[in-house]
């Protein structure tokens, strides 16, 4: 018996010790099998949670690795459906997001290296003008709605001059915070289209590259709003932020609406449209945003735009804030004299509040294009 049982003993573990040796090999192999499919077959993106965009699966923004600039405008202008003033259009609508703004108004969870470029609200001298990512705003939690948290925002840097936009009033600066979420708002709905029907590859390569008319149109934008009237072409100097302490000091401040059929200085483009369908931006002395590039080619002069484009691409905006104004308005002429008529009456909201509503929407679109972009 004790023999049996010891013969029995041994083939069972022999038997025990191979079957768990093919155990193994038949876990492994459906294990290589797992990650080899899960390389060919994408992870689905629906679910609870947002996802999570990481800046090193996107084109950087400092890379000089992308197509010439006459490529891209091929690929924009051409298998994407831009148009010559998406620089503007988009730079309009990133100057002032937030991270939570792009997690309330597009959805997804960003980290704080996030790769969306935005003008910086400090205003102080030489203070880095443009920002590579989107800062946190740190909106109060205890409001329930997105409004309130902006006015929050906004009261509570009233005391500071140096915060926002130079010379704007109180009032302005609550308008304008609104009227940057109605844009984000509009822009939602056109995203939302592009991640059922993604852009090309080579155009998001294009579109988010260091040679796109993006972020020079930003760092223009951030000079604007910091010395608006930089660019007008006038001999009188820009008008500077405030010092500090000086509340209530309201001058010449960034332009949020471009006045139509005004010739602007020698060699700036004109813009044939009555004055009654004027709309906000501070665009390149067009006011319209056109849908085609051929309405485009009736509202601008396009080849002046083109050498503008190529001229602003190529300038350099690096160094003090002295070396940067003198530069500018040799070079960056546009005609814009900066906002003069503050909203300070019911007939002013009147003009804002045409303007806002005048805005043709394929600039939400242009946005939208590029935030799909950057987030997928």
């Amino acid at each position: 018996v004790s023999t049996q049982s010891t013969g029995s003993s041994g083939i069972n573990a022999e038997y025990g010790g191979e079957r768990h040796h093919n155990i193994c090999k038949m876990l492994f192999v459906s294990l290589v099998s797992l990650v080899l499919l899960g390389r060919v077959i994408p992870a689905p993106t629906t679910g609870t949670t947002d996802p999570v965009w990481e800046p090193t699966t996107g084109p950087d923004i400092t890379s000089t690795s992308a197509p010439s600039d006459n490529i891209c405008d091929e690929v924009l202008f051409g298998a994407g459906p831009l148009n010559a003033n998406y620089g503007q259009d988009i730079a309009h609508r990133l100057h002032s997001m937030t991270v939570e703004d792009i997690k309330y108004y597009f959805g997804v969870s960003v980290t704080l290296d996030n790769g969306i470029p935005t003008v910086n609200t400090n205003l102080t001298a030489n203070a880095q003008r443009v920002l590579p990512d989107a800062p946190v705003a740190g909106y109060d939690g205890a409001f329930l709605t997105q409004a309130m948290k902006q006015l929050d925002k906004v009261l509570s840097n009233m005391d500071d001059p140096d915060w926002a936009i130079v010379n704007y009033s109180l009032v302005e600066k609550i308008a304008h915070s609104f009227h940057m979420s109605e844009l984000w708002a509009r822009s939602k709905s056109h995203f939302d289209m592009l991640a059922m029907e993604p852009l090309p590859e080579e155009v998001c390569e294009c579109l988010t590259s260091s040679q796109s008319d993006v972020i020079p149109a930003l760092e223009l934008l951030a000079l604007k709003i910091k010395f608006p009237g930089l660019t007008s072409g006038q001999d009188t100097p820009p008008a500077a932020p405030p010092a500090a302490g000086r509340k209530g000091d309201i001058g010449k401040a960034y332009k949020l609406y471009i006045e139509t059929g005004k010739e602007g200085p020698a060699g700036s483009p004109r813009v044939s449209r009555s004055a009654d369908q004027s709309a906000p931006g501070y665009d390149i002395y067009a006011a319209h945003v056109p849908k085609t590039p051929d309405e485009y080619s009736l509202s601008i002069d396009v080849e002046w735009n083109k050498e503008y484009r190529r001229h602003l691409r190529n300038f350099d905006f690096t160094g003090t804030d002295e070396d940067v104004i003198r530069k500018a308005r040799e070079e960056l002429v546009d005609g814009d004299e900066g906002l003069e008529e503050h909203l300070d009456s019911e007939a002013g909201w009147d003009a804002w509040r045409e303007g806002f509503k005048n805005m043709d929407d394929f600039g939400n679109y242009q946005f939208a294009a590029y935030m799909h972009c950057k987030l997928r």
